[in-house]
Parts: C-alpha cells; sequence; structure tokens
C-alpha cells in the first residue's frame, strides 16, 4: 500500500468505484511522474539517514512505527532508511530498543493530540541516548499529507528529503 505503486493503484481503484476511469488514469499518470521526479531528488545520496517515525510519547513511553506502515513507506521513498527493525505496524518500544535503532532522525506528526515539546521529547532518556537527541533533530510535519498515501505524496517526500538532507537534494 505505501508504495509509488500502491499509491497509483489506490487512485485508480477510487476512479473505477466513482465510474470515472479515464480521469483517475491522467491524475495516475500525473502523480506517477511527480513521483519519479520525487524520487530522483534523492537518488544520489549516498549516506541514508536513521528515522524513527513515533507517534506518541504518552506516559514516556515511545510508540513507534515498524515495517508496512504509512511512516515506514514515506521515510523510504524520502530516501531515509527506518531506523526500526523487527516488526511491522505500531509498536511501543523499550528503551533498550531505542538506543539500539540509532535514529539520527525523530519525525513526529504535528498535529497528533497534545504536542509533545522539543524539550519533553530529549528529556527522555532512550531518546537523549540517540545520535537524533543528542543533535536534538526532530522533524514535524502534517499527518494527513506526510501519511496520506494520495496525490499531495510526491510533494510531501519532497519536502520530507528537503528537511533531512537540505541542499544534497537535487532538482
Amino acid at each position: 500500500h505505501y508504495t509509488h505503486d500502491g499509491i497509483l493503484e489506490k487512485i485508480r481503484v477510487v476512479g473505477k468505484a466513482l465510474g470515472v476511469d479515464a480521469k483517475a488514469d491522467r491524475l495516475a499518470a500525473e502523480v506517477d511522474a511527480r513521483l519519479k521526479a520525487a524520487e530522483q531528488h534523492t537518488a544520489s545520496i549516498k549516506e541514508r539517514k536513521r528515522i524513527l517515525f513515533v507517534l506518541s510519547t504518552q506516559g514516556g513511553k515511545i510508540l513507534a512505527a515498524g515495517s508496512e506502515t504509512a511512516a515506514d513507506g514515506i521515510v523510504n521513498l524520502a530516501g531515509g532508511v527506518n531506523a526500526v527493525e523487527g516488526f511491522s505496524g505500531y509498536k511501543q518500544m523499550s528503551d533498550e530498543a531505542i538506543v539500539t535503532a540509532r535514529p539520527e532522525v525523530i519525525l513526529m506528526m504535528d498535529n497528533a493530540g497534545p504536542a509533545v515539546s522539543d524539550d519533553e521529547l530529549f528529556s527522555n532518556p532512550s531518546i537523549a541516548s540517540t545520535p537524533a537527541g543528542a543533535a536534538r533533530k526532530v522533524i514535524r510535519m502534517d499527518g494527513g499529507y506526510l501519511l496520506g498515501f494520495g496525490p499531495r505524496t510526491a510533494e510531501a517526500i519532497r519536502d520530507l528529503a528537503v528537511s533531512l538532507y537540505g541542499g544534497q537534494v537535487t532538482d
């Protein structure tokens, strides 16, 4: 689902369900071209950053994204690597697992429930013990934009890639 082809498939399925196959095919072609362009922006980046997508920090416990999630998909499309390995879906992680994951960047939604300040996030001992914690590197993006996997995904990929890699992202 959370891939380039998955986005195009979703557009075509919705178009078919609404009886507007031709419009859906045109939109899919446009989105396909934009996705290919977005993926090219990070093609030359050699050192892929390790990203920890944090869904929640409630009660000091980190709920993070594993494989087969929208967060994992967008991280990969933007040229990053999901720092979490060994599980799919969203799960609460132990302090040891977070330290072992060695994320260089924390990625969070900026509209998911009560906001967690940077100070709160980086005062979490497990987060503080990671490269991301040492550098206080967090990226916050709108959840619908970041994880929607629809027509705006190419722009979200580019925005995330620029936040991750700055001037290394090519046009």
